[in-house]
């Protein structure tokens, strides 16, 4: 599988030969592939991933570079499945390693006042949040066992599902790691230049 930092990109050439893989009719091949797109970035996007869109990219990267290798598949949508599967398992184990990586190179015991950054920087994104935004993450990490299983029902209820509020968490997830990162990006900023 290529990494991250060697992304290969579909040429029109290769889209074009795998749009005749689903199909030969071409408005019917369009159309399995909006499929195809929607369920697999759902997939991601149920898997909590960062960003569903590259991965969905890097998916369709492996599956046309493997389709001459392929007789007949039965289901391309299944074949496509699979391959995602294995994508998103991939992406689990780098960012398994990432975090990893950050624990180690961080002491036990901090005395540069990392976590104490982090949560002020945290603070600080969650107040930049829209009202509605910030009471729907706050509701949704609220409570234990039964209750928070009640609270997120209800979410659900009041966003039009349980699939929109998946959404809407993951939307804000990443609204939050980024502000998060550039907070503690410009704090480290301001740290060296006082030194």
């Amino acid at each position: 599988m290529a990494s991250r930092g060697t992304k290969k990109t579909l040429t029109p050439e290769a889209f074009g030969k795998f749009l005749r893989w689903l199909s030969r009719d071409d408005e019917q091949a369009v159309r399995e592939y909006q499929l195809i797109r929607k369920k697999l970035v759902r997939y991601f996007i149920q898997k909590s991933c960062s960003d569903p869109d590259e991965l969905f990219d890097e998916t369709m990267d492996i599956v046309v570079g493997k389709i001459d290798a392929c007789l007949e598949i039965a289901s391309p949508l299944a074949y496509c499945y699979g391959v995602a599967k294995n994508v998103w398992h991939q992406d689990m184990r780098e960012h398994k390693s990432v975090v990893l990586d950050r624990d180690l190179a961080s002491p036990a015991h901090p005395d540069s006042g990392t976590d104490e950054r982090e949560l002020q920087c945290l603070e600080h994104c969650v107040d930049r949040l829209s009202p509605k935004d910030r009471e729907v993450i706050t509701r949704y990490h609220q409570g234990k066992g039964r209750d928070k299983i009640e609270t997120r029902r209800l979410l659900a209820d009041g966003l039009g599902g349980m699939n929109a509020l998946r959404i809407k968490m993951c939307r804000i997830r990443k609204d939050l790691r980024v502000c998060v990162l550039d907070c503690l990006q410009h704090s480290m900023k301001s740290k060296y230049s006082e030194v």
